[in-house]
């Protein structure tokens, strides 16, 4: 297994960015197209999608680009984290604002898309632009990726909280409060509203109903990322309920709408009645300004270091897991198992006396592990800490393990 093989296995999500980038260089955005050239942005299923859902997406997708580089620049912080970044050329234009730009994403976005800009990049551009692979999840993974950073950092995340399930979305919570507490700054994100951006941009362009996006959105998500769909307040709760679970994360609140950023979008040059149609319907999907409302200490331990260790007994394998099993550590499991396992394994014993936290990451390669034998009651989890056992249950993993009291 190769090393995008790799990564593909351990969080498929990644791939669907390059579909962003692929609909904003049709837009006439000139540093889409540009970055387009250095990156294949085929996305398997794409030319199966109706034409008339394909321009929503674009133009949602070229709102959403534009919209962010605004909150960006309005910030009031000199360094703008774009989390995640995915395939799309916003340090460029963050470049331009004389920012330092921090772009997160997956260690495989990561490796494709800071060679592709920086090849494009002007020498000025060059010196402002800061790649890190980090998991949102684990918060040493984020600290460090910033150690150099001084001053009001600006964290955006577009597209991003959805994907998580309830124990990532409160550790990525978390995370990102410490993060401001020490920096200071704010967060900026319309994420509870990511499907009702796409239905109302198709109800706006085609006059019709534009639940048919929010459903294909929905399925098309959970397919992609080979989970179910996370039931959480991002997913399901009403904004109110959004609100009050973010507050309860120790944040305030600050709301403006899409209509009072949009900008006359390229993709629409030609439809100014359909440009005025979309402000119009963007009045209903919010953007979420948060800072940081208290003065909460930062109880951040420093978890252990990651490692496996693999052992194998007649037909038995027995693996234990020490430190954090996220979308960074995942990879390096995936591997062991690979180079342990055989066709005569039939039995697998996880211990999890050591393990720290999960992510969908970690919970994948499990998956994947357990695939490989005949009967899935014959992959054990033992000596899983409370923590470890509420993810699995969250989740529906405890139903698909064998999960010794």
């Amino acid at each position: 297994m190769d090393r995008k093989e790799l990564f593909l296995a351990v969080n498929p999500v990644f791939a669907t960015a390059k579909g962003c980038l692929g609909l904003l260089k049709h837009t006439g955005i000139k540093e889409a197209a540009q970055l387009a050239e250095e990156i294949d942005t085929t996305v398997q299923g794409a030319s199966n999608t109706p034409p008339e859902i394909g321009r929503a997406y674009m133009v949602s997708n070229e709102a959403r680009y534009h919209i962010g580089n605004i909150l960006a620049e309005e910030s009031g912080c000199d360094v703008i984290i774009d989390l995640p970044c995915g395939y799309v050329p916003r340090g460029l234009v963050i470049a331009d604002m004389k920012k330092k730009f921090y772009g997160f994403d997956l260690p495989a976005v990561i490796e494709e898309i800071e060679p592709a800009i920086r090849k494009i990049a002007t020498k000025e551009q060059q010196g402002y632009l800061n790649f890190r692979a980090v998991d949102a999840t684990n918060y040493e993974s984020l600290n460090s990726a910033i150690s150099d950073v001084k001053g009001k950092i600006c964290i955006l995340t577009d597209g991003l909280l959805g994907y998580f399930n309830e124990p990532e979305l409160n550790s990525v919570c978390e995370n990102i409060r410490k993060l401001l507490s020490e920096h200071g700054g704010c967060w900026i994100t319309a994420d509870k509203f990511a499907q009702e951006l796409g239905a109302e941009t198709f109800a706006a362009l085609t006059d019709s109903d534009g639940e048919i996006i929010k459903e294909m959105m929905s399925k098309g998500g959970a397919k992609v990322a080979d989970i179910a769909v996370n039931h959480t307040v991002i997913q399901e709760g009403t904004p109110e309920e959004g609100k009050k679970y973010f507050a309860g994360h120790g944040f305030a609140i600050s709301e403006l709408s899409y209509a009072d950023k949009v900008p006359d979008l390229l993709s629409l040059k030609d439809s100014p009645e359909n440009m005025a149609k979309l402000k119009e319907a963007y009045r209903k999907i919010k953007i979420w300004i948060m800072t940081v409302n208290n003065d909460k200490a930062s109880d951040t331990v420093k978890g252990k270091t990651f490692k496996t260790e693999f052992s194998v007994d007649g037909s038995s394998l027995f693996c234990s897991i020490t430190g954090r099993l996220d979308t960074i550590t995942a990879p390096d499991l995936l591997t062991g198992f690979h180079d342990n396992n055989s066709d005569d394994i039939k039995e697998i014993t996880v211990d999890m006396a050591e393990t720290e936290y999960i992510s969908s990451a970690g919970l994948r390669v499990l998956l994947s592990m357990c695939k490989t034998l005949s009967n899935s009651k014959c992959f054990h989890i033992i000596n899983y800490s409370k923590e470890i056992k509420d993810i699995l249950e969250v989740t529906g993993f405890d139903q698909l393990f064998d999960m010794d009291e």
